[in-house]
């Protein structure tokens, strides 16, 4: 079966309907897929400041999961498919149609013609192979790719525009993959280059070219003059309506806002969400998406520390009020969680019920467990204090709301606040006990991408056989209802079990002066710049 349109696709991967991620806010303008209408103004210069909070540290999609490297990412570089971030809907996108077997071992794909790199070479089926063909000597930074490509066992070429993409059992999941930028092709230039090389330069097929790249200070961008292949999803058709667009690194909050205010910054990436309500005004937009997938969480490792004990994991999970974590730390736009997966994920199911705040469950639990109340508020036994330690990154206003409320407890939380090079680390060599982060994917298969043993993406380390078979039997069943069903017992387990504890749904909140619009956000809450455009001095 094969679609050359947005409604011939048979939704496969998606069994149940998608919430918008895109959210408007008051006063302001934002949006998901097409929002775009005004026109840029003939007589200002195209050329726009984006201050980014964090260095890209890598600029290739392939090798990172920094929300702010793919944020960069996604304007060099297309992907096979896209998403409608509004409804889930899979569509054209580098290709024209594509075909999934009947048993999801194999997708065959047909290139659109006529598109080419910003080097000038052509994009054909060789290129795509070769990209798949060397995500697996990538290294650990390229565990998602790795992971959206389980089971890959090589890429037939037919012709240089068709193609087959194999793989060894079922993955249902691949055709979502094919929408993300962890799976955006590259030119064959690239992909002989070493991962470090990677890193530093790329070339892609999409609406703009790297211009430079200096670490921890900017990057430039600026667009392709002969770029003609945007999906459906977008505004426009063409050239991207912008020049240039520099990203100066400027990881302090109240330098991007004091920027923005001045004129130096024309947006911002990560608004605090304690000025929203100081931009909503006529001057400003704001741009809200939240973000899909497993929300901001304690992932634990089950052989670290005291994590193997379920009741305290269980416990944890009780004590934290994350409605007040959501006031304290969280967007005005967004919610508390009531799942391990966010409630604009396709498939999620609700489970307030498990994550419902009850400090004195939590208590007696611990208690039941052996657990004895220490002078100090801290609960003790056979010596050793209640202490855990939460590795991350970034979200230290949320740990700290979390630590405060698990000290009620009886439970002493410590933070342990890294660079994102030294936790990724610490990833890969599991020497943490919990780590305090989210991971964004439009599809259930997060949850297996996340925490089975096979992938070579996983957080959680946990030793669980029967949760380990409903991961892989999620991803190898085509059937919508029957994946749904498989789907709410995994969310079942892994909330009853808290082997992923839920703190704050993310919402992705960036700002621009008002004579600015059109940023949009791609299904897994990624800006897309490819419609924006300056309006007015």
């Amino acid at each position: 079966m094969s679609t050359s349109s947005r409604r011939g696709l048979r939704r496969i991967a998606l069994p149940a309907g998608i919430a918008a991620v895109a959210v408007v806010l008051a006063g302001c303008a934002g949006g998901g897929a097409g929002t775009a209408s005004s026109t840029p103004a003939a007589d200002v210069a195209q050329d726009v400041v984006f201050a980014l909070k964090e260095d890209i540290v890598c600029v290739d999609p392939q090798q990172t999961s920094l929300t702010t490297s793919l944020n960069v990412g996604r304007q060099l570089v297309d992907s096979l498919l896209d998403q409608n971030p509004e409804t889930g809907e899979i569509v054209p996108w580098l290709a024209k149609s594509w075909t999934p077997s009947d048993d999801l071992t194999s997708y065959t794909f047909t290139l659109a013609d006529g598109i080419t790199f910003s080097d000038g070479t052509p994009l054909t089926s060789e290129v795509v192979a070769a990209n798949f063909d060397a995500v697996a000597s990538l290294g650990a930074g390229a565990s998602l790719a790795k992971g959206y490509l389980a089971g890959y066992t090589g890429t037939d070429v037919i012709s240089d525009t068709e193609f087959t993409v194999n793989f060894s059992a079922p993955n249902v999941a691949f055709q979502q993959g094919a929408t993300t930028m962890t799976l955006g092709i590259v030119s064959a230039a690239t992909v002989a280059e070493t991962p470090e090389a990677r890193c530093q330069s790329i070339v892609g097929t999409g609406p703009f070219v790297l211009d430079s790249y200096v670490p921890n200070d900017s990057v430039k961008i600026s667009a392709r003059e002969d770029y003609d292949w945007a999906s459906s999803l977008r505004g426009h058709q063409g050239a991207a309506h912008l020049d240039t667009v520099t990203f100066p690194i400027i990881t302090e909050p109240s330098v991007r806002t004091g920027g923005l205010t001045s004129g130096e910054y024309d947006l911002i990436q990560d608004l605090p969400y304690v000025d929203e309500a100081r931009f909503t005004t006529d001057d400003y937009r704001l741009y809200a998406a939240a973000n899909p997938g497993v929300p901001n969480s304690l992932i634990v490792n089950t052989t670290k520390g005291l994590m193997g004990d379920e009741a305290v994991r269980q416990a944890i999970t009780k004590g934290l009020d994350r409605d007040k974590i959501n006031v304290i730390a969280g967007s005005a736009s967004g919610k508390a969680p009531t799942s391990v997966l966010t409630s604009s994920t396709p498939g999620y199911t609700d489970q307030g019920d498990v994550l419902a705040f009850d400090p004195d469950g939590a208590k007696a639990l611990l208690e039941d467990d052996g657990w004895k109340l220490g002078s100090d508020g801290i609960y003790e036994k056979d010596g050793q204090k209640l202490t855990v330690t939460v590795t991350a990154f970034y979200a230290q206003d949320v740990l700290e709301a979390a630590q405060i409320q698990l000290k009620d407890i009886g439970v002493d939380l410590q933070l342990k606040m890294v660079a994102s090079g030294d936790f990724f680390g610490a990833v890969a060599s599991g020497d943490y006990e919990m780590l305090g982060a989210g991971l964004t994917r439009t599809d259930p298969d997060v949850l297996r991408v996340l925490l089975s043993s096979a992938s070579p993406s996983r957080w959680g380390i946990v030793n669980d056989p029967a949760l380990e078979s409903l991961l892989i039997e999620q991803s190898r069943t085509a059937d919508a209802a029957a994946r749904q069903k498989l789907v709410d017992q995994i969310q079942t387990m892994v909330a009853e079990k808290a082997y992923v504890i839920p703190t704050l749904e993310t919402v992705q909140l960036h700002a621009s002066r008002a004579g600015v619009e059109g940023l949009t956000f791609d299904s897994a809450s990624r800006i897309n710049l490819y419609d924006a455009m300056v309006t007015s001095d």
